[in-house]
């Protein structure tokens, strides 16, 4: 008996599905969204060499993080237009209010997941890269806005009712690490991060490739024997 044509359409059945599971995870979403902040500069967050301020979000999947912007401003617009700072990625440790892991900023980015640098932009508004490969498990994580003092002198982060939870905004001021506000903080600042989410096959599609693969398998071993 000629197996053949029903071995290659299985094998064609595994490698379609096996397609649109790759499909189905191929576009970046929306990860975490607060929105334009609606604060002014008055009371703004200011960020230099040890003002530091990091904001948090929550994966309830693994997740590839493939952009994040961070909503900025400046003091001094036209002289900061251009100048870089630093965008970095921590995990939370521990409960609401607990610190982050202890920075070695200036050395290597000791305990930092991820980093990259943005430029400030005239006007200001939403400013961050696209295009990231961040791969992260399910969890909770802090964005860090830092400089180290050399590049944009006067960056701030306005402020507004953000509706974050107790415990989302941690705060560097120089010393051992990031420290998170154990009440529900006022400083939050604009953050948006998409990502694409691990794929999760839908019932159907899964027993589909099952079935396809575990037919490939009987046939592969009626073969040999």
């Amino acid at each position: 008996m000629n197996f053949k044509p029903c071995k290659q359409g299985l094998v064609a059945v595994a490698l379609t599905t096996l397609a649109a599971l790759g499909a189905h995870s191929a576009d970046a979403q929306s990860v975490f969204n607060t929105g334009a902040p609606t604060g002014s500069l008055i009371g703004a967050n200011s960020i230099d060499a040890t003002d530091w301020i990091a904001e948090s979000f929550t994966l309830s999947a693994p997740t590839t993080i493939t952009g994040v912007k961070a909503f900025v401003n400046s003091t001094f617009d036209d002289s900061d237009a251009g100048q870089p700072f630093t965008v970095a990625l921590y995990a939370a440790r521990g409960p609401a209010g607990a610190q982050l892991p202890d920075l070695n900023f200036f050395a290597d980015g000791q305990n930092q997941l991820g980093q990259f640098t943005a430029s400030y932009s005239a006007g200001g508004g939403w400013v961050g890269q696209d295009g990231l490969n961040w791969t992260l498990g399910a969890g909770t994580y802090f964005i860090a806005i830092e400089t180290d003092g050399n590049g944009v002198q006067g960056l701030v982060l306005p402020t507004g009712d953000l509706g974050h939870l107790p415990g989302s905004v941690a705060f560097y001021t120089g010393g051992n690490g990031y420290a998170s506000d154990p009440a529900v903080s006022t400083d939050a600042f604009g953050l948006q991060v998409s990502g694409v989410a691990a794929a999760v096959p839908e019932p159907a599609t899964l027993a589909m490739m099952l079935l396809g693969l575990g037919a490939i398998g009987f046939l592969a071993r009626r073969r040999k024997t």
